[in-house]
Parts: C-alpha cells; sequence; structure tokens
C-alpha cells in the first residue's frame, strides 16, 4: 500500500513534469485561508440606483441576505458615504455621519444576525483640520502617523467594524485625470500594524489594480488579506449594474494577476478581489443572461476571490438564490480559498487568455482539483476540451459537475458543449480508471495634525472627495 507521503510525492513530481506549479494562498494577515463572502454598497451606488444611502436602505438589504442567503453571506460592506466626508474629529479620526448611519447600533444589529460590517477608507488625512483644504498626504516615517492609524483603528473596533476597504492605492488605482500621490504603499502597513493592535480580527481589503511587481506584491501580501485585480467592474448607470465586457476584462486580469503571483511566490498569502459579483438579481437589472451569471458565480468561487455582491438583495429571482445557496458550490468555494484557479489553455497547457478555456485549482495533497471549462465568446455554441495533460495532472479521477450534479471518470480529460457565455465546473478526485464514463449523479462530501501630513493638490483631493460624496 502507498503511504500518503509517497502519493504526495508522486503527485508534486507528475504535476512538476506537466508544468504545473500549484497556486496556494496559504494564511491572509488577518489569519484564515477563506475570503469573505458578502455584500458591498458601491454596486448599487455607483450608478446611483441607491441615491438615498443610509442605515434605513440598506438595513433591510443586508437583512435580506441574511434570512435569503442562510447565514452563508456574512459582510454587510458600506462603500463611500458612511463617514462624515471633509474633516474629523479634534484629533484627525474619522467620524461616521450620524445624518446617515449609527455606526456601533448598526453593528450590534448585524452581529445579532451572525453579519459583518465593513467600512471605506482612502488613503491620507483631511486637509480642512490641517489648512481647510481638502485631503493631505501622510508623512508615513513620522511617529504621530501611526498613531493615528492606531487611534481610527481602535474606534472602527469599539464601533464594531469587521472589514476596511482601503481604496485608491498606489501604485494602481489608474484614471485619466487622476493626480494621485504615486506611492501610498505606506497606507496599508499602517492600517495593518493598527489592526493588529486593537487585539480584534478585522479583514482589510485594498483597491484597485495594484501594481504587481515583486517590491509591491510583497507589500500587499504581507499586510492585506485581499487585493483588487482591476479597476471597478460597474457600468456606472443605474441599470443595468454590469456588462459581459467589463467582466471578461476583470477575468483578463485575474489571469495576468495568478500568473504573476505564480511566478514570485510559492504561497501567495492573499486573496484576489475581481470586485462585487452580480449573480442574485435577474437580466434586466444585473445585465447578465442566467448563464452569464453562472458563470460570474462560477468564476469568483474558482479564483479564490471575496465573494461579495453588488446586488439588489430585496430584489431576488429564484435562480440566483439557488446559485448562492448551493451546497456543492459553497463547497467548492471552501477549496478554492486556497487554491485560486490558474488558466491551462486546451491543447497546450499554456497559460494564455482564450475565448475558450479551461482552469485549474490544485490539486491539493491528496490529487483533489477543481477544473472548470468556459466558452467566453458570446457568439456561439463551442465544444471546450482540456486533457488531463493541458491541466497538468495524470492518473484516473471521479469528477462531479457542480450545478448538474452528474458524474463521471476519466483518464483522459474533460470536455463539454457550451452555449456563448456558459461554463462548467468540475470537483475531481482520484477514483476509478478507464475511459471517460458518465455515471449516476451523486454528491461528494460536502500630535498636530500639521506635523505629519502635508498637502496635496487639489486633484487628488476632488477626485477622492468625488467619490466620498457619491451617493
Amino acid at each position: 500500500m502507498l503511504t500518503n507521503a509517497v502519493v504526495t510525492a508522486w503527485l508534486i513530481a507528475s504535476a512538476a513534469a506537466a508544468g504545473l506549479k500549484v497556486a496556494k494562498i496559504g494564511s491572509t494577515p488577518d489569519g484564515t485561508t477563506r475570503p469573505i463572502r458578502g455584500w458591498n454598497s458601491w454596486g448599487l451606488q455607483a450608478g446611483g440606483y441607491l441615491s438615498d444611502f443610509k442605515q434605513q436602505t440598506v438595513q433591510p438589504i443586508c437583512d435580506r441576505m441574511a434570512t435569503d442567503l442562510a447565514g452563508n453571506y456574512q459582510l454587510c460592506g458600506l462603500d463611500s458615504g458612511w463617514s462624515v466626508g471633509d474633516h474629523g474629529d479634534d484629533n484627525g479620526r474619522i467620524l461616521y455621519d450620524s445624518s446617515r448611519f449609527d455606526l456601533p447600533n448598526f453593528a450590534r444589529h448585524l452581529h445579532g444576525q451572525n453579519q459583518l460590517l465593513g467600512v471605506y477608507v482612502v488613503p491620507g488625512a483631511f486637509i480642512k483640520d490641517y489648512d481647510n483644504f481638502g485631503r493631505c498626504y501622510l508623512k508615513y516615517d513620522h511617529p504621530s502617523t501611526q498613531a493615528w492609524f492606531d487611534s481610527n483603528a481602535k474606534q472602527f473596533a469599539d464601533w464594531g467594524v469587521d472589514y476596511i476597504k482601503l481604496d485608491f492605492m498606489t501604485p494602481g488605482s489608474p484614471e485619466p485625470g487622476t493626480n494621485l500621490r504615486s506611492d501610498s504603499s505606506g497606507e496599508v502597513i499602517g492600517w495593518q500594524k493598527a489592526i493588529k493592535k486593537t487585539g480584534k480580527k478585522i479583514t482589510l481589503s485594498i483597491s484597485w489594480k495594484l501594481d504587481r511587481s515583486r517590491q509591491y506584491f510583497d507589500i500587499w501580501r504581507a499586510n492585506a488579506d485581499s487585493m483588487r485585480v482591476d479597476q471597478d467592474i460597474q457600468t456606472y448607470k443605474r441599470t443595468p449594474f454590469v456588462s459581459w465586457g467589463n467582466i471578461i476584462r476583470t477575468l483578463q486580469n485575474y489571469r495576468e494577476w495568478i500568473n504573476a503571483a505564480i511566478s514570485l511566490y510559492d504561497t501567495i498569502g492573499t486573496h484576489p478581489n475581481l470586485d462585487t459579483m452580480y449573480v442574485a438579481n435577474s437580466q434586466d437589472l444585473t445585465g447578465l443572461t442566467y448563464d452569464q451569471r453562472k458563470t460570474v458565480f462560477i468564476h469568483w468561487i474558482g479564483t479564490s476571490a471575496e465573494l461579495n455582491l453588488g446586488d439588489d438583495l430585496t430584489k431576488p429571482d429564484a435562480q440566483g438564490v439557488a446559485l448562492l445557496k448551493d451546497k456543492d458550490a459553497l463547497s467548492a468555494a471552501d477549496f478554492t480559498g486556497n487554491y485560486p484557479m490558474q488558466p491551462r489553455n486546451p491543447g497546450s497547457g499554456g497559460s494564455d487568455w482564450k475565448s475558450q478555456n479551461a482552469w485549474i485549482s490544485g490539486p491539493s495533497p491528496s490529487g483533489e482539483f477543481i477544473a472548470v471549462l468556459a466558452n467566453y465568446d458570446t457568439s456561439g455554441t463551442a465544444t471546450v476540451s482540456a486533457s488531463l495533460s493541458d491541466l497538468g495532472v495524470s492518473g484516473s479521477y471521479s469528477c462531479f459537475d457542480i450545478f448538474a450534479k452528474t458524474s463521471l471518470s476519466t483518464s483522459s480529460g474533460l470536455s463539454a458543449t457550451l452555449k456563448g457565455g456558459q461554463s462548467v465546473m468540475y470537483r475531481c478526485t482520484r477514483g476509478s480508471s478507464g475511459g471517460t464514463t458518465t455515471t449516476t449523479p451523486t454528491k461528494p462530501p460536502t500630535s498636530s495634525i500639521r506635523n505629519w501630513c502635508s498637502a496635496g493638490d487639489g486633484g487628488e483631493a476632488s477626485h477622492i472627495e468625488n467619490k466620498f460624496h457619491s451617493s
């Protein structure tokens, strides 16, 4: 009988022979491996759908998430507009806008139904606390700067905050006409140090389309639990919320992110963030067909991304709820939480972007892996086939179709005929030998502010403040 050590060694050797380096997340700075799941308000704020942004309009959305989605999605994330937009308290600390939210009260409500509270911040302090202008750059080497981070993090913890989204980080966050500080990486370091001092688990996510060079990737992975791979996914229209073109752009950027991460690290140490996903609402709101919504869900799961919804959860449709509650899909997400998928081109095993493509998550030491086959070209039907060699594995496997609820055994590969926008996800374990055969449906087990910040120019101030007051 082969020991686990021998089997593991054989799997590693066979994967190496096939040119596959397994992508692994490991533990992130907040001490967990599974990315957060929930909802973020910007998906509805961006185009004005949620124009009256306050506790009375947000709370019903998160309440419906708690009931309709059976507690599987916990984060209730407040984006731009929850805080006072032009000044802090007497010590320059961030204040919640009491005309919109009673933040401690809201946190208690969420925690009472096993949910989490998220808030949004941007780099720098308020220049109005300095010279009545806008925002200012922090001097990261000044001791009072860290004291500012510390006091804000403690206040957040006291309010009941569980998650912080830190936006407009650089290098990254490109946008025409924007004048951002060229390097604000000290911001994420300061926030993470402050979070550790609170003694509370607070997840830190940074945005957007961040620099992937080794110099900065080292900083992101050491201090952030997730990092955005692309710009905002929304259309910035009231409806539809998103477009298929934006989905494809995001997945193309994820491909670049995972290829960079694999080339740099054996253990990545942070999750990718693909922005909010649109799965719960019908096509008239999302702009996506049911097949496209399923493809979004499959890919957000496969990439080990945060599963944060952008939908109006007071108006879900039955198909969307069924997708989001699917136990096999959520179990797959637990697996991919540590094994983000990477592209494996059909016919070559390459890592390029293809209109019809294959992806693999894992394999784990036991040989288990998840494979995704996808047809991104909406112009027609295509058969997408990937051999086990293409995927970078070998042997015999029993593979379970996560959504069709059917199983097959294979020692050759996987194939699916897919309409445009469709995809399929298989969970494969080492199993029977022989060719590819379909079997009966079965499921697997489931100080003074003047001393430590300096005035930036009006470009940065106006751009960031516009988002702060966009709601």
